[in-house]
């Protein structure tokens, strides 16, 4: 399977909202047929799309909840979390094995999230860098987040990374890092 993200694709009259296009592979290769169009409001209802959030600047792949499936971490830099500009944030698609991604018990993670490290600030671009992989090796994919830009005083932005671990229900924030 092939997710690619759109990060300036405008959606309406939002410019740069971000978009990621998931095409999906069998024996005759990568297919348009059942690709499926992802944007924010396919996956909240309040504070979807908006100008400049960069949704699917960054991509990875990891079965975060061991179903077999594989998920999808797609970073959103741009995204504003109350009052902080480009604070960023990651949402998480999980896979089902018939029917590919799915929204149904998707996860929206930043920086205020309860148990995930650092303070919300304008500028540090959370979900900015993305990878996973099994960290512990528990047999879940982990998913290791950049934050850039967050400040480590009394340096400004020195940078830093969240790990969510994978459990059977997902990632989760029990003992980020």
């Amino acid at each position: 399977d092939l997710a690619v993200g759109v990060e300036w694709e405008d959606v309406g009259t939002v410019d740069d909202a971000g978009a990621v296009n998931v095409l999906y592979g069998s024996s005759g290769g990568i297919s348009a047929a059942g690709d499926q169009l992802w944007v924010q409001d396919d996956l909240v209802t309040a504070d979807g799309v908006e100008e400049y959030d960069y949704f699917g600047q960054q991509l990875a792949s990891g079965d975060f909840d061991g179903d077999g499936a594989a998920d999808l971490a797609v970073g959103v830099p741009g995204e504003n979390i109350g009052t902080a500009d480009n604070g960023g944030a990651v949402h998480i698609l999980y896979g089902a094995s018939s029917t590919g991604l799915v929204a149904t018990g998707s996860q929206f993670w930043h920086q205020g999230s309860p148990g995930v490290g650092g303070a919300v600030e304008s500028g540090d671009q959370f979900g900015r860098a993305l990878a996973a992989g099994d960290f512990d090796g528990d047999g879940y994919d982990d998913l290791a987040v950049g934050a850039p830009y967050e400040d480590i005083e009394p340096e400004l932005a020195a940078g830093a990374v969240n790990v969510l671990y994978g459990s059977a229900s997902g990632l989760t924030a029990t003992g980020d890092q």
